[in-house]
């Protein structure tokens, strides 16, 4: 009898020379930081439990670039993105690979996928006009960051039009919550995105 290898591997499954000759074979896929046979399909759910191996805490939850790649609308993040509930009072370790940051997010904002918590694509609409360009933006082929003024504006047409909306109307309404900061900066970003969203 064989065994089904898992959808979503790393090298705690196999030795990573094994992986990456599997993977030149064609027999695997990368998907982020890990890999997946050729038969998975690249959707949200292996994105997330792909995500899902990188943070050492449960409590973590996907969020910005990271949950915009895990929804199919961006391209993998070199830094993923995570934050954590500031009432879990948890200990932050720095990483490389790893922003975790420490936030209030309503529960109604979340959902889950694949055992990860993800915010919904409208909050990470939001938090993306909020938070200016950071090391997370994905890298061009020539190892240059993209330009995020020219970027998120898109990105964040798409998050808002994936929650199903037309207009940043809901968006705003996330933004009224007192003490938000970058507010002023989140409220331009979506004068253009609606521009963006009338024009195309």
């Amino acid at each position: 009898m064989t065994s089904r290898l898992r959808s979503v591997l790393s090298s705690r499954d196999l030795p990573l020379a094994e992986l990456c000759s599997a993977r030149l074979d064609g027999e695997l896929f990368s998907l982020g930081d890990f890999w997946c046979p050729v038969d998975e399909i690249d959707d949200a759910a292996r994105r997330a439990r792909a995500a899902g191996l990188l943070p050492s805490s449960p409590r973590a939850i996907a969020e910005r670039m990271t949950a915009a790649w895990i929804y199919g609308l961006a391209p993998v993040p070199r830094r993923h993105q995570f934050c954590v509930q500031v009432s879990a009072r948890m200990k932050l370790v720095p990483s490389p690979r790893l922003q975790i940051r420490e936030l209030s997010c309503p529960s109604d904002q979340l959902q889950s996928i694949s055992g990860l918590r993800v915010t919904l694509p409208l909050r990470t609409a939001v938090d993306l006009a909020r938070w200016p360009h950071d090391d997370a933006e994905p890298a061009d082929p020539a190892g240059e960051p993209f330009q995020a003024a020219v970027d998120r504006v898109p990105l964040i047409a798409a998050l808002i039009r994936f929650a199903g909306h037309t207009t940043v109307e809901p968006a705003r309404r996330l933004l009224e919550a007192p003490n938000l900061p970058f507010k002023a900066q989140a409220l331009a970003r979506l004068d253009d995105v609606q521009r963006y969203l009338d024009t195309y």
